[in-house]
């Protein structure tokens, strides 16, 4: 009871002080009070945002760490056992994803579809849909192409 006792002296000081204040000094106090109280809240978002941010990237620097030893062990024991056992290691097969495979849609080479006006290159769904529909607007730029337009294309480089 003493707190409450000790609280309610300080809250009835307060009171006082602030009723013998003229308007602007009251004013003043109660745009001080809420800085004051948005002071705290700002400071204290930020130094539990904080925390969290510390915990976080500290647990994954941990797991970042415990997944490169557990790599790491698992390399030196598969070069231990291709070693121990006498096999050879297994190639790893690379892709080459700048192969150009010629798809002939209605006589319409793929390779040679690109918009001229900002040169991005037609994908499988517009080439769907140009020969479904007759024609497609370009995904970047949004130029209309038809498939009157390709088809004479394609038969002046044939």
């Amino acid at each position: 009871m003493d707190i409450m006792n000790l609280l309610n002296g300080i809250y009835n000081e307060f009171i006082e002080w602030y009723l013998v204040q003229p308007i602007y000094g009251q004013i003043l106090a109660i745009i001080g009070i809420i800085a004051l109280l948005a002071l705290a809240v700002t400071l204290i978002y930020y130094v539990i945002k904080g925390i969290a941010y510390l915990i976080f990237y500290t647990l994954k620097g941990i797991y970042y760490l415990l997944k490169g030893i557990g790599l790491g062990v698992f390399k030196l024991c598969e070069g231990f056992y291709y070693l121990v056992s006498g096999e050879p290691k297994p190639k790893k097969q690379t892709e080459n994803n700048n192969v150009h495979i010629g798809i002939q849609f209605n006589g319409i080479n793929t390779n040679i579809l690109f918009c001229n006006e900002c040169g991005k290159r037609f994908s499988e769904k517009m080439m769907e849909k140009i020969l479904s529909n007759g024609s497609v607007f370009c995904v970047k730029c949004g130029k209309e192409f038809n498939l009157s337009e390709f088809q004479k294309l394609s038969t002046l480089t044939h």
